[in-house]
């Protein structure tokens, strides 16, 4: 298991959701999961800033990364 919100963590994810949803455009299913984290992240009043700042910086290079087709 990939260390929590790091890029290989997010990487996974974004694998899964799409897997999860085989009938919904595969960058449609990348937006979902990226709306949620990002919404659940903002929310998160007991993380310092700069923590919330480096997951969402994890979340974006995952998501070019799975966009690009890097996933390994």
């Amino acid at each position: 298991m990939s260390e929590l919100f790091s890029v290989p963590y997010f990487i996974e994810n974004f694998t899964q959701h799409i897997k999860m949803i085989p009938n919904e455009d595969r960058i449609h299913a990348m937006n979902s999961y990226y709306r949620s984290v990002v919404s659940t992240l903002v929310q998160d009043q007991l993380t310092k800033n700069s923590v919330v700042l480096k997951r969402i910086q994890h979340l974006d290079e995952a998501y070019n990364k799975v966009k690009r087709g890097e996933t390994k």
